[in-house]
């Protein structure tokens, strides 16, 4: 039984109803280890305000900055989607990232960590914000089905704004346009995602 057909890009792609089924079933497991996760690096973790990062600060408004949290690692760390029952993000588990962020904890490999990288995790900071954890992770998952992880939409919109960062032509209302894209995307994923 397939989920109904998206349009992307004037193709329609069919996504697979009992994919999204499991996602759905599996958001207490995840949010389970993603609280495991932050609540075992917490005390690892510094504020992204610390770090002091002028270019940043011109962009994020403080609370963000507070709020967010920063801790260095070997390797990204990511939920077990398999073990969970969700084979279809396998390609995904195997990817090797410099950052990843969960909620506000933004995981960074030792020795990769730039402005530019905290930029491009910030925007994600601001999209779990909000989406909220479950519409983050249910959209995040609908895109990488879609169209893989670079092209799904959270990720393009937060790698379209970090080269915004890079060349110094960041959107003035930069949350505001974070906050319109994530309302986009999630109403594009919604009937992908089949009844919440």
């Amino acid at each position: 039984m397939q989920a109904p057909a998206a349009t992307v890009k004037g193709k329609i792609v069919a996504v697979d109803r009992n994919t999204m089924q499991r996602l759905h079933a599996a958001l207490p497991q995840i949010r389970k280890w993603v609280d495991h996760l932050v609540a075992d690096k917490i005390a690892e973790s510094r504020k992204v305000s610390a770090l002091r990062l002028a270019r940043l600060a011109a962009y994020y408004p403080a609370d963000i900055l507070e709020r967010a949290r920063v801790v260095l690692v070997d390797k990204t760390p990511l939920p077990p989607l398999t073990e969970m029952g969700l084979p279809e993000f396998a390609e995904f588990e195997r990817g090797h990232f410099d950052g990843i962020t969960f909620e506000d904890m933004i995981f960074v490999v030792a020795g990769r960590q730039s402005e530019s990288l905290l930029f491009h995790e910030l925007v994600h900071v601001r999209q779990w914000s909000r989406l909220g954890f479950d519409r983050f992770l249910l959209a995040y998952a609908a895109g990488l089905t879609q169209f893989g992880y670079r092209d799904s939409p959270l990720e393009r919109m937060a790698y379209s704004l970090q080269q915004d960062f890079e060349r110094r032509v960041v959107p003035t209302d930069l949350l505001g346009q974070i906050d319109h894209e994530s309302d986009a995307i999630w109403r594009q994923a919604q009937p992908i995602l089949g009844p919440q």
